[in-house]
């Protein structure tokens, strides 16, 4: 039902086309996208309470 898309490393994991294909007849155009991309996008990790306090030390100066 579903192509194999288990890696023992993902990072250096290849998926054959066939499954590729499997996968994309499966999904929407915009599921297939977000699996498929190979983007490196970072993120960012923010604190709402640290930036407060960041806020709030910058305006008692």
């Amino acid at each position: 039902m579903f192509p194999p898309l288990c890696f023992v490393d993902v990072s250096s994991g290849i998926v054959p086309d066939s499954s590729k294909e499997e996968l994309k007849e499966t999904l929407s155009d915009e599921e297939y996208d977000l699996i498929s991309k190979t983007d490196d996008n970072e993120f960012t990790f923010k604190f709402k309470l640290v930036e407060f306090f960041q806020n709030w030390k910058l305006g008692l100066n």
